[in-house]
């Protein structure tokens, strides 16, 4: 008896449930964001679909629309598609250059108040266009699959910091940090590649690090499990260290900050003739002595622009009582830094 009421019930609450057949509408998995052209008060929005066909391929399919809300846009989209338009997919959102500098935070706020947006969503920056970079072609998994590799790989293996919708909008409202997002370029008809981070002042954008810098932000902002860098020694001789792990530590008083960095790596390569100890011991140093001079270098930069992408402010805020705010905002503008890092060498292969 127990399992005939069971069953009726799930039948009963079965048939409330809308149905929707993937095949029959349309799922956004990307979205591109730029300043419309005809007015600087309305967005242009570009809709990603992913159509997959039979033999497993996919085929992207990109629909544009002008207005000065997301709403609109979809429902300027809704109009061109054959097909109900669903928001509950999406896997990426891009902005193109001139609203990065106009300012995001209306389009971040829309996102938040979808609740079919997931917060793990990878929000980025482009170097052109964003409507160029929605309407590329990807591998083979579609463009949306292709853009969010690239980003999630490069957080776990290389040097972009952690970042994702939810990191953004927790920045973007904690007061005490900045954000930054990963900085996109379209440099072939299938082809994107990641050119460095865009540093954000609350909503915009000012300044972009360029790859070179990444490296050394990424251990001042997150920490590495898995990193890679290339020490030049003596003799234009090279050593690569790999599967870099890090972490660091971050004590501020009234007017100084002082920010100690651990790492620990693997050389794998050498292109002198021996691996003696004493070149380790060079590996270490020198390796020591380029991170220290370049996140202090970085530091000194982020405080000229008036940013703090470090979080400096939220990890004074944690170890004092009473933080005003207010008075940090002055506070940081002659905030002294000192960087100390200490490199340890685990593993070498054979030593001669």
């Amino acid at each position: 008896m127990k399992k005939l009421l069971l069953i009726g019930l799930l039948m009963l609450l079965s048939g409330c449930v809308d149905k929707e057949i993937l095949d029959d509408i349309n799922i956004e998995v990307g979205v591109g964001y730029d300043l419309a052209e005809d007015s600087k008060d309305k967005y242009r929005g570009t809709v990603l679909f992913q159509e997959f066909q039979p033999d497993k391929s996919v085929i992207n399919r990109t629909f544009s629309g002008n207005g000065k809300l997301r709403q609109d846009l979809l429902l300027d989209v809704t109009r061109q598609s054959s097909e109900p338009v669903v928001t509950g997919g999406l896997k990426v959102a891009v902005f193109g250059p001139e609203i990065s500098k106009k300012g995001i935070y209306d389009l971040i706020d829309s996102f938040q108040r979808d609740a079919s947006i997931g917060a793990r969503v990878f929000v980025a920056t482009s170097e052109d266009k964003a409507e160029d970079v929605m309407k590329g072609e990807y591998g083979t998994r579609g463009n949306s699959t292709y853009i969010y590799n690239l980003i999630q790989h490069n957080i776990e293996h290389r040097d972009i910091p952690k970042t994702n919708l939810h990191i953004l909008s927790r920045n973007y409202y904690e007061k005490g940090k900045d954000t930054f997002l990963p900085r996109l370029k379209k440099i072939a008809d299938d082809k994107v590649e990641i050119i460095g981070v865009s540093l954000f002042d609350q909503d915009k954008e000012v300044e972009i690090l360029p790859v070179k810098d990444l490296f050394f932000f990424k251990l001042l902002v997150d920490k590495y499990s898995e990193g890679n860098f290339d020490v030049k020694l003596k003799k234009d001789d090279t050593a690569a260290v790999k599967s870099i792990k890090s972490k660091h530590k971050i004590k501020i008083t009234d007017n100084h900050a002082s920010i100690h960095i651990n790492i620990e790596g693997i050389i794998r390569e050498y292109t002198g003739n021996k691996l003696a100890s004493e070149v380790v011991g060079d590996v270490e140093k020198k390796l020591e002595s380029k991170i220290e001079k370049e996140c202090l270098r970085l530091l000194k930069k982020f405080q000229e622009l008036g940013i703090d992408p470090v979080g400096l402010g939220q990890i004074k805020k944690t170890q004092h009582r009473n933080f005003d705010y207010k008075k940090w905002e002055d506070d940081y503008k002659t905030l002294g830094f000192d960087v100390k890092c200490n490199v340890t060498i685990e593993e070498t292969g054979i030593i001669e």
